[in-house]
């Protein structure tokens, strides 16, 4: 016979462990509180919403989204133990903090209910269900539900969940008209103890948080190494001041992805383990590598970030290194003094509580970040591809037409009305299971890697076999290069040139712009260091069949030698 709670059938159906399912214990052991949610996504079920769950188990930590139990009009489907940890209400929320003494995440257990706008009756099934629910878990935990039982809208302020299941009833959305419908229940006869499935440890080795993988002083370093640098992580909107932040955030944690605007990165963003989320005040002096986030006045609208270069001002001025100060976003990262106008919060890494030399900052070489998976022209794409700065390829929509979707509150992908007919063209800059992150002219958005056709494959400097389509530039050059001997200022290196100790000749990069490529066992791989077009300080030491083999001041490897034009010989 099914297990029931208050007359609601129970199953069990638990997360892979993962980053959804981390199977970390609850700090409390039991829970102390729950939290009342909603999906976030219109007409599913609950075994719909566990099922994505299941399938995206392993979704990047900055966005990780998880609950304990999800029901619906007929049943009621536990997917996490509840004395193990989901992440339901973000860390840095200041408000569970202050009711309970502690994070969410961490003491708590989340129940998401499902609704259905436009029918009134199976919505408040569901509501129905989900208060039965809520006060056997209650009565089981010793949880008083007037005062334990809060709304995620109530303890995080840009949440608005439970208040569409409630809505979708025909009630308001306060959630005391959850209260009222737990009252009903609250003094059921309790015939059993749930299953100890309930409650049970996993007996995998649970996976760990996100932390910082580097100490203070390498921290410095980096941020220093971007002064100057044109930075573009997102591939959108040109050289942004979210994408300095993002780009150090991935390097000093080892590969964690912020997303969202400049004045969200905070509130959006689960945080690594120790970093903390402070909130500016007259007396606060932010520590260095600090990341400012301005919300106020001029900055009310898209916000604006960077990081605390220097803090020597004390309260009145700091240093800022950012990008797009002045709305054009064409220009590298730079330094300006700010005095604090507009800036709410800060987000503070763990390792800046470390003391440091400031006298032995040294330069570093960035780090590289490299994808793998299989492009083949007219199929589909794979199913994961790393974020790159640049686009893998250029795909099209299949004959039926594709839409948009984006993630809801609770990281469950939803369908937009942003509609594209068969054959419309996107650029795919990485794939999340099976999501192609797409970029259009006038949008972007995540598309099913199934309903995409690639139909070119950019592999910047790959060769002949992928190099671009010729341009009159390329075939002008190549024929002045077929007659010309020796080294020519403006033409392309030749095919072959014998190493040599020191530089044969300086050159630039033509008008595309070009990435460094590097062998590894066998096979070449684009890296995702890029340089802009008209860079011209790389060094010439040999080339090997047509690929050139370059230095410059922070890297080495090789460029395609169509992709230079010799600007000095030596």
């Amino acid at each position: 016979m099914a297990e029931k709670w208050n007359g609601v059938p129970v199953k069990y159906d638990f997360l892979p462990i993962g980053t959804r399912r981390s199977g970390q214990p609850l700090t409390s052991k039991k829970p102390l509180f729950a939290v009342a949610h909603d999906t976030g996504n219109p007409h599913t079920t609950a075994q719909t919403n566990v099922n994505y769950y299941k399938n995206t188990y392993m979704i990047d930590w900055s966005i990780v989204a998880s609950a304990h139990i999800f029901v619906d009009d007929k049943e009621c489907i536990v997917c996490i133990p509840v004395t193990e940890k989901a992440w339901h209400v973000l860390y840095n929320t200041p408000i569970d903090n202050q009711w309970y003494g502690a994070d969410a995440n961490d003491v708590a257990f989340g129940v998401e209910g499902s609704y259905f706008p436009g029918n009134i009756e199976r919505s408040r099934k569901s509501l129905d269900n989900m208060a039965r629910v809520l006060a056997y878990l209650c009565n089981y935990w010793g949880i008083d539900y007037k005062t334990e039982v809060p709304g995620h809208q109530d303890i995080q302020a840009d949440k608005i969940d439970p208040g569409n299941l409630l809505e979708a009833c025909g009630y308001s959305r306060n959630v005391k008209n959850l209260d009222k419908q737990i009252a009903k229940y609250i003094n059921g006869v309790k015939k059993s103890a749930p299953s100890k499935k309930l409650s049970t440890k996993t007996s995998k080795k649970p996976t760990p948080s996100p932390q910082s993988v580097v100490k203070y002083k390498e921290a410095i370093e980096y941020m220093h190494s971007l002064k100057g640098q044109y930075i573009d992580f997102d591939k959108e909107f040109a050289f942004q001041c979210a994408d300095v932040v993002v780009d150090f955030i991935y390097h000093v944690t080892g590969g964690v992805r912020f997303y969202g605007n400049a004045k969200e990165l905070h509130t959006k963003n689960a945080m690594p383990k120790g970093w903390k989320v402070v909130k500016n005040t007259r007396d606060y002096v932010p520590p260095i590598c600090a990341i400012p986030i301005y919300t106020e006045g001029v900055y009310r609208r898209w916000g604006h970030t960077g990081l605390v270069w220097d803090n020597s001002g004390g309260t009145k001025t700091f240093t800022i290194l950012e990008q797009n100060f002045d709305s054009k976003a064409n220009s590298p990262a730079k330094l300006r003094e700010d005095d604090y106008t507009g800036l709410t919060h800060f987000i503070v890494p763990d390792f800046a509580d470390d003391s440091v030399d400031l006298t032995e900052i040294k330069e570093v070489q960035k780090t590289q970040r490299k994808s793998k998976g299989t492009i083949k022209l007219e199929q589909k794409p794979p199913l994961n591809l790393t974020w790159s700065n640049q686009a893998y390829f250029k795909a099209v929509a299949d004959s039926e037409g594709v839409r948009i979707c984006r993630p809801n509150h609770n990281n469950v992908m939803v369908v937009t009305s942003e509609e594209y007919d068969p054959g419309d063209v996107f650029y795919v800059y990485e794939i999340r299971d099976g999501w192609a992150r797409v970029y259009s002219p006038s949008n972007d958005g995540y598309v099913w890697y199934e309903r995409l056709i690639v139909k070119d494959i950019y592999k910047t400097a790959g060769g002949k076999k992928f190099a671009k389509k010729d341009d009159k530039q390329a075939v002008a050059q190549r024929n002045i290069l077929e007659n010309t001997t020796g080294l020519k200022v403006n033409s392309i290196p030749p095919l072959n040139m014998k190493k040599s100790s020191k530089a044969k000749f300086r050159a630039r990069v033509d008008y595309h712009s070009a990435a460094l490529v590097k062998f590894r066992g066998k096979e070449w791989y684009v890296t995702n260091n890029t340089y802009r077009a008209g860079y011209d300080q790389f060094y010439i030491f040999e080339i090997k069949n047509g690929w050139c083999r370059v230095y410059s001041k922070n890297n080495n490897g090789y460029i395609w030698h169509e992709r230079l034009r010799i600007t000095k010989v030596y």
